[in-house]
């Protein structure tokens, strides 16, 4: 029987894992828990030495901005990468797609001291500006988006897996089952930190592909499917 499985994560990417599952012979619910808005925010005056756009919807939303693209940018991951093409921007991308990743890639190749601009959605992640800041770069925010709940309802009871974005589409999918203790669909998030916090919210199955990209989460669900995969607990 074709596996059901549920994608919560943002538009334009739902709908592009949605066809590679399909390709891949999976039966995709599109659905996702956010919708993104843009944030009326002008382009910082303070000239930065390194841009960073920490998702697809920061290169989209500060499109609509004029800045500086002779300085080097950073990327999170392949998908955030391809959204520079039409700019003639060619962004480095770190091995690791995640703020961890970024991080890594900035200490290794630029100076501390230089001012980095960080592009990003309201109320993400800090963890990359406070590893930053501690290690003496000069460090900014440009918030270009920001995520609102969608509050859809989802007919759960025939779903084989779930994916998961980040921790706060974990929060968002757990409101579906709020009435019960536990949750045993299986879900499919991007990172160790992700994955914690499923487990805290007693999702029973959680596995941890390697990154947000579509074929680390295809890799996943095949390891799920073949009763093997890397879960936690």
């Amino acid at each position: 029987m074709t596996k059901r499985i549920w994608i919560t994560r943002t538009e334009p990417g739902a709908s592009r894992l949605a066809s590679k599952l399909l390709e891949t012979g999976y039966q995709p619910i599109t659905a996702p828990v956010f919708t993104i808005e843009p944030v009326q925010s002008p382009t910082p005056r303070i000239e930065t030495d390194l841009w960073v756009f920490v998702s697809t919807h920061a290169v989209s939303h500060a499109a609509n901005h004029q800045w500086d693209k002779t300085k080097p940018v950073i990327a999170v991951g392949p998908a955030t990468a391809s959204q520079f093409e039409s700019m003639l921007v060619q962004p480095l991308v770190p091995s690791q797609h995640s703020s961890e990743g970024i991080y890594d890639l900035i200490r290794s190749r630029f100076k501390t001291g230089l001012r980095v601009t960080i592009v990003s959605g309201r109320d993400g992640r800090k963890d990359l500006r406070t590893w930053l800041s501690d290690d003496g770069y000069e460090c900014d925010e440009w918030i270009v988006y920001e995520r609102k709940p969608s509050r859809i309802q989802v007919s759960t009871s025939q779903l084989d897996a779930i994916v998961a974005a980040s921790g706060a589409a974990v929060s968002e999918i757990r409101q579906q089952f709020a009435t019960l203790s536990s949750v045993s669909i299986p879900v499919v998030v991007p990172s160790t930190r992700d994955a914690e916090l499923a487990k805290s919210m007693q999702f029973s199955t959680v596995l941890i592909a390697e990154g947000a990209s579509d074929d680390a989460i295809v890799n996943s669900l095949s390891d799920l499917f073949s009763t093997r995969g890397q879960q936690l607990g």
